[in-house]
């Protein structure tokens, strides 16, 4: 007799999701729910399980181990093609600095990036400041603000200013229609197809394609040089086409340029809108935000370096971010056979990197859910260990905007501050409603107790 031969060790089983027949799990996968969803999920199935349904199966990647994972292999092994070319195609393009991966990628985003860094920010402080001035200006003592609507307005409106040198203000209801409709449709699937065909929505993307191609023509006649200013993300992408027209076709800067308009329409100011939620339901932080705030204003506008020492709002706003992240996930599609946690996962498999799952774990951040600022204080930092703290994605694809974003949370924030006295509603429970992306909802207001000072001091 010949000896045994021994058997390999038969591959682990990756667990699934239970679910009700035919829908599966899958309709768990709403994205102002996405990060509780997932992080329930991680603690009974562990760092990788299926969500299932109308025939369909997802592979979740989850925990600190998962971020790591796709920070050092996602390059390799991720394609962001599929999640985001019907968001493309919506826009009259086939490709975008955030669907496609590798070189073109990097193409895209050595154009884009520049106008979206903190610094390009900080040397623009003051048309930015005007902005929420502007809105700050209309409020009285009993006024109500109505925090949704009064974050997308501003940080819209700032992000047209700096960016592009342009205005979003008359066209903020089309943008908001074309840009939440197509996403939702395109990418989230809360809304069906026809969505894209009533005439409101037609007329909204005809008016809010042609404001950027009117912006786009305006910036061909007057160059930088001649406008007497400094280039900003329409001149970059033109002078990037005039290098490389192969590349650039005028669809492309299109798409690229309308980007300034709705980089922070969901993101920055839906962060915000959460940051004064918090803000009201904490009172017993604002005797110290209010200090910092007096501080930046002290002397008028403040200098970029004030922006850099801001200890307590800074804290705010990351534990924010950690309990309301705005991208609570990451969808890809696997390029080959992934051996992740035990698992083998094949290629061609679409997953979802549950990057802010970490945020609520114990053993990341102890009592998760309670909000605490100091969590970010110097001696406990609980956000330093890998993978643990993921706001703005991990790997190529992290949001090029984020330095960006933070900067006018934190400057707003100071403004608002600086500006008001306000109180929040003792009754109001949070309620997130997603278009796409999570928010809180049009019911969420804080009560202006006081004028602190006058918005136009922001300027002075």
């Amino acid at each position: 007799m010949t000896g045994a031969v021994p058997l390999s060790p038969a591959p682990r089983v990756i667990p699934s999701v239970p679910g009700p027949p035919v829908l599966g799990s899958l309709t768990q996968l709403w994205p102002h729910r996405l990060r509780t969803f997932l992080t329930r999920c991680h603690e009974t199935h562990g760092p990788v399980f299926h969500v299932t349904g109308l025939g369909r199966t997802i592979t979740v990647l989850a925990g600190p181990d998962a971020n790591v994972f796709a920070m050092k292999e996602g390059h390799r092994v991720f394609r962001s093609r599929e999640a985001w070319q019907p968001n493309d195609q919506a826009f009259g393009v086939n490709r975008s600095l955030i669907s496609v991966d590798g070189e073109e990628h990097r193409a895209f985003r050595r154009v884009e990036a520049r106008t979206y860094t903190r610094s390009y920010l900080l040397e623009r402080l003051r048309p930015a400041l005007a902005v929420v001035a502007e809105d700050l200006s209309a409020l009285r003592a009993g006024d109500a603000l109505p925090v949704a609507a009064f974050c997308k307005a501003v940080i819209t409106e700032q992000l047209a200013r700096v960016v592009v040198n342009g205005t979003a203000r008359p066209f903020l209801p089309d943008l908001l229609t074309f840009v939440q409709t197509t996403l939702m449709v395109r990418v989230t699937q809360q809304r069906p197809a026809l969505a894209e065909h009533l005439p409101a929505f037609r007329r909204a993307r005809t008016r809010s394609l042609r404001m950027v191609e009117d912006l786009i023509d305006e910036h061909r006649r007057h160059t930088p040089e001649t406008a007497g200013r400094a280039p900003d993300l329409i001149d970059d992408l033109l002078a990037a086409q005039a290098a490389d027209p192969a590349f650039w076709s005028d669809l492309d800067v299109r798409m690229a340029a309308i980007g300034a308009f709705v980089a922070g329409m969901d993101t920055a100011a839906n962060t915000l809108a959460f940051v004064l939620y918090r803000l009201g339901r904490h009172p017993e932080y604002a005797v110290d935000l209010m200090a910092e705030a007096d501080r930046v204003f002290a002397d008028g506008p403040p200098h970029p370096d004030v922006l850099a020492d801001l200890p307590h709002l800074h804290r705010f706003v990351l534990e924010c971010l950690r309990l309301h992240p705005i991208a609570p996930a990451l969808t890809r599609t696997l390029t080959q056979d992934v051996t992740f946690a035990g698992y083998t996962i094949p290629a061609g498999r679409q997953v979802i990197i549950a990057t802010t799952v970490p945020h609520g774990l114990p053993d990341c951040y102890p009592d998760p859910a309670h909000f605490d600022p100091d969590r970010f204080a110097p001696g406990r930092m609980e956000h330093r260990r890998p993978g643990v703290f993921a706001p703005y994605g991990v790997g190529t694809h992290v949001c090029a905007g984020s330095g960006m974003a933070e900067g006018l949370i934190l400057l707003n924030l100071a403004a608002i501050l600086r500006t008001l006295d306000l109180e929040g509603d003792p009754t109001y429970q949070l309620r997130e409603v997603a278009r796409p992306t999570a928010s809180p909802d049009d019911r969420l207001t804080l009560r202006v107790r006081s004028v602190r000072h006058r918005a136009v001091s922001l300027l002075a």
